[in-house]
């Protein structure tokens, strides 16, 4: 696996260049509007939670309390998942032409649209990392915040290299995400704390612990929010489950796509 991307790291990074300066073409404001989006959602969010429904957020590293940062931290790890999954499940059928007329690697446009998304999430955690300075909420646990986020890159994109070779096959899988991504949004503690979850019920407590994001996203809490060391085993843990899943999505990519241009 990681011979075969490592000879075809110049087309990956020809689609990532095309890609790059392709998604904000026509737009005036460029690439300020990846972050208007994730911007509104916050905003939004925070007032309804915070406002009407009086979610409270734990304690930052600093004692302090801030809804907004706790939303916002878990948001950039969620986001950074479902894009790269949404993104990744469409890559083989806007590029279905090409595919037909050239042959090269099916992956290379998946991984080249993939790197541009990593830069939009890039700008989200500069994004982060500013408002926790504002709030005076630093400690070295930041740093952990790396590996858990190469952590949760590695699992989507193994996912989504999988799911691309269904959308492909069969045009309904793309719908079924959306509803599935849209649920396990919900499943995940990015708009409340898991003690939260823990007092009203337990059995939703375990469904919500059983969901792989749910570790990903309660780590960034750990070393971005709450400035707690983050033990060694567990960020190995999300690290080799990421390289796994996405070693498994790339065999299985790689299985199922040699007649991909048929396919399209």
């Amino acid at each position: 696996m990681l011979t075969a991307l490592k000879k075809q790291h110049a087309l990956i990074w020809a689609f990532a260049n095309r890609d790059f300066a392709t998604r904000y073409r026509a737009s005036v404001l460029g690439w300020a509007w990846s972050l208007v989006q994730p911007l509104a959602t916050l905003v939004i969010f925070a007032a309804v939670f915070s406002i009407v429904f009086r979610v409270q957020a734990p304690p930052m590293g600093n004692e302090k309390t801030s809804y907004a940062a706790y939303l916002f931290t878990g948001m950039v790890t969620w986001n950074l998942f479902s894009s790269l999954v949404t993104l990744s499940m469409t890559q083989l059928k806007s590029n279905g032409e090409l595919l037909k007329k050239v042959h090269f690697p099916a992956y290379a446009p998946v991984l080249g649209a993939s790197i541009v998304q990593l830069i939009q999430v890039a700008l989200e955690l500069v994004v982060l990392i500013g408002m926790f300075l504002v709030l005076g909420n630093v400690g070295f646990t930041w740093f952990i915040a790396i590996p858990i986020l190469i952590g949760t890159a590695l699992f989507a994109q193994g996912i989504g290299l999988i799911l691309s070779i269904m959308n492909a096959r069969f045009g309904d899988v793309m719908y079924i995400v959306g509803v599935v991504l849209g649920a396990l949004y919900f499943l995940t503690p990015v708009l409340y704390p898991m003690s939260l979850v823990e007092t009203h019920s337990s059995a939703l407590a375990w469904v919500v612990k059983l969901n792989p994001m749910s570790w990903y996203v309660e780590a960034m809490h750990d070393a971005m929010y709450t400035l707690t060391t983050v033990s060694v085993l567990e960020v190995l843990a999300l690290l080799v489950g990421g390289f796994l899943v996405f070693w498994a999505g790339f065999s299985i990519f790689n299985r199922f796509s040699e007649d991909i241009g048929e396919m399209l």
